[in-house]
């Protein structure tokens, strides 16, 4: 059973008792924020960020080219693509891109402790791109479900 058979199986459930309350306690945990999908999308996004500060220190030497940025997005899509066919949300998927600015930040700090000054000073991208990440995440894990969910609903 994927999870949006069992929200749907709980929704359904929900509206067939008289218990009002009860209901409402089911409807609720049907609508709950997917932790564990969440922390898969974080640790996904944050080894991202770590690499492109790993790769910026080994092969450009702080010199970050000028197309990192566009990489890391099209990197981004496609990780958010690949959560989406493992059935995680757009909120997991956009909330777990928020972690790539901490994991670039964690590989430029171990850096600078086994390096010492040859390490960077920075992981090489705004901080506030963090955000751009988090929406193209969400947005193409949203984009894979449904298209997944039309062809099932197609299939069938």
């Amino acid at each position: 059973m994927t999870p949006d058979e069992w929200r749907a199986a709980m929704r359904n459930e929900a509206n067939s008792v008289d218990d009002q309350p009860w209901a409402m306690q089911t409807k609720l945990a049907a609508g709950r924020f997917g932790w564990r999908a969440a922390s898969l999308a974080a640790a996904v996004f944050a080894a991202l960020g770590a690499g492109v500060v790993g790769l910026t220190q080994l092969f450009w030497l702080h010199d970050a080219p000028a197309g990192l940025w566009l990489g890391v997005m099209v990197m981004t899509s496609v990780l958010g693509a690949l959560l989406g066919l493992r059935h995680v949300g757009p909120l997991e998927a956009g909330a777990g891109a928020l972690a790539f600015l901490p994991g670039a930040w964690l590989a430029v700090v171990a850096l600078q402790a086994a390096l010492g000054d040859a390490a960077p000073r920075d992981p090489g991208v705004a901080d506030q791109g963090a955000t751009v990440l988090a929406v193209i995440a969400a947005c193409t894990a949203g984009s894979i479900r449904s298209l997944t969910a039309l062809r099932r609903s197609a299939a069938t």
